[in-house]
């Protein structure tokens, strides 16, 4: 009896035998006929079949009706890890796949006229390892049709499977991407036609999915005006292939309404290099456009105001110059009748002042103390007109060097007193050196004036700050009541009379408006009968701390 690979391979192999199988034969008849054509094949020939079977691309397999393995090529026993023929011959064929999958087969191969293509079936290698193959399969039949065995073609699908998974993610991927993006995506064909658009995109054409946009055109959501510009656009892409990067776009929609975009459009192409498309982005920028449009509305409303303050400003300069002429005018034509008074006075006291007694004297006296109290104030006012004057030069100060000078000024002052003037260490600063002078000297005059301390003590400090500044002129003073302290720098405000103390009342009004003309503060601090602080701050712009050794 012949083995039925034999048999197989001589009805597969009888057209080269040039034998047939009539279907008038009985069973027997055919049997006898196989056997004689595989017993007329030579060794020469079952080795053809041999490579014939290797020729074979795939992993191949031939079995019996049963599913019994029959024959395999090389390729099939390192598909299923086999050593040798011997673990794969003779052997069913659901060692390597499930009795299920087999059977689906069959089924298949019955039902598609004994021939199917790409079943995806879950095979077994000979350890039990399990992986993805796709199968096709073809029934051998006799003359008369019928099936003698299976030959089937077997592709390892594990770096095919790996490959659609990848891809099947990526594309997961691609969509949550396109669907998070608050901008609109979009792919359209060569005719400008939506291939794909994401969410955002979908959203803003007022629809409920993206898919409403497939097969369409601009021409079907937006203004024909616009719809024809993006159209024009997009048709030089494909013509020239340069991409439309940044435009910005005002879009109207078929009921109106319009947005504003900033659109960039970038051309895709094949493997050829031929534009077959585009992938477009566009951001919505209508917020910023509406905020552009405010801001351009301000400036012109703020360029209008400033030319109004730069009048003003005009005005302001203009009226000063010829507010410092006319204190100039007023103090000159002032002090021309003061003097002669005084002179007149002086000559009186000089030739009469033998002659004159008792209340005339007196009255003399009081006149020419009056005028020279006019005289004060009028200085003193002259000095605060020039205070914060744009022609005063800015120059290097080191204020430690600035207060050795004070203090030789105010000698006179201070031996008589048996005073003390302490200075620490302070900055070196780019400023109105007459100014910061006029301030310091007026502070410390004031705190040397105002004692009757056994040593009348005046203490100069400065702290800084990461924005200023801070200095500290203390004193061991009469010191001020609480309630007059909101009081001390208004002009020629006196909290002591003339007799008991002099002065006009304007030195601490001036330091106020030389402070403030620098962008400081001034305040002061006192407790009566312990002394006055009295403390200013200057914008740290106008120096930086100095290594200059303080003075004691």
């Amino acid at each position: 009896m012949l083995s039925p690979l034999k048999i197989i391979l001589g009805l597969v192999l009888g057209p080269i035998a040039k034998t047939r199988l009539s279907r008038s034969h009985n069973a027997q008849a055919r049997d006898s006929l196989s056997e004689s054509i595989v017993l007329s094949l030579s060794p020469i020939n079952e080795k053809i079949i041999e490579a014939d079977l290797n020729l074979y691309p795939d992993a191949t397999v031939i079995a019996d009706m049963s599913g019994n393995i029959l024959g395999c090529n090389k390729l099939c026993l390192h598909l299923f890890k086999c050593k040798s023929m011997d673990d794969i011959l003779g052997r069913p064929i659901t060692n390597f796949m499930s009795e299920s999958e087999y059977s689906k087969i069959i089924k298949f191969l019955e039902e598609k006229d004994g021939e199917v293509r790409g079943v995806e079936v879950l095979l077994s290698d000979i350890s039990g390892h399990k992986f993805p193959a796709e199968i096709s399969a073809g029934l051998i039949r006799d003359s008369e049709g019928e099936s003698l065995g299976i030959i089937l073609v077997v592709r390892d699908a594990t770096e095919r499977k790996r490959l659609i998974e990848s891809l099947i993610q990526e594309k997961k991927m691609f969509d949550v991407l396109m669907d998070s993006i608050p901008d609109a995506i979009y792919f359209k064909d060569a005719n400008s036609r939506f291939i794909k658009i994401n969410r955002p995109k979908a959203l803003r054409m007022g629809l409920k999915s993206p898919d409403e946009a497939v097969g369409k055109t601009d021409f079907d959501f937006y203004h024909e005006d616009f719809a024809r510009e993006a159209y024009e656009d997009e048709q030089r892409i494909m013509r020239t292939g340069e991409p439309l990067i940044g435009k910005v776009e005002e879009v109207k929609s078929r009921d109106g309404r319009v947005r504003w975009v900033s659109a960039t459009k970038i051309p895709i192409m094949d493997e050829n290099g031929r534009v077959v498309g585009l992938v477009g982005i566009s951001r919505d920028i209508t917020d910023l456009k509406l905020m552009e449009k405010k801001l351009e509305h301000a400036y012109m409303e703020l360029k209008e105001r400033v030319e109004e303050l730069q009048r003003i400003q005009r005005e302001l300069e203009r009226s000063n110059r010829e507010l410092e002429n006319y204190t100039y005018v007023v103090s000159h034509d002032l002090k021309a009748p003061l003097r002669a008074i005084r002179s007149f006075i002086s000559f009186l006291l000089e030739d009469y002042g033998d002659k004159l007694e008792g209340e005339g004297l007196e009255y003399l006296k009081r006149i020419d103390a009056a005028a020279a109290r006019m005289n004060e104030f009028i200085e003193d006012l002259l000095l605060l007109s020039r205070v914060g004057r744009k022609f005063m030069e800015v120059e290097r100060v080191d204020l430690n060097e600035l207060l050795d000078e004070i203090i030789q000024d105010l000698k006179p002052i201070i031996e008589s007193k048996r005073a003390r003037v302490i200075v620490g260490k302070l900055p070196v600063l780019y400023i109105q050196r007459v100014w910061i002078k006029q301030l310091f000297m007026n502070l410390i005059d004031n705190g040397l004036k105002f004692n009757k301390s056994e040593v009348p003590t005046v203490e100069v400090s400065c702290e800084e700050t990461p924005s200023e500044y801070i200095f500290r002129v203390r004193d061991n003073g009469i010191g001020i009541r609480e309630e007059h302290l909101g009081r001390l720098f208004n002009l020629f405000e006196r909290l002591h009379s003339g007799e008991e103390y002099e002065g006009t009342g304007a030195g601490l009004a001036i330091c106020k408006k030389i402070v403030e003309g620098w962008g400081g503060r001034i305040w002061a601090e006192s407790v009566l009968g312990k002394g006055s602080t009295f403390s200013f701050t200057i914008p740290k712009k106008y120096g930086s701390m100095g290594d200059v050794k303080g003075n004691g």
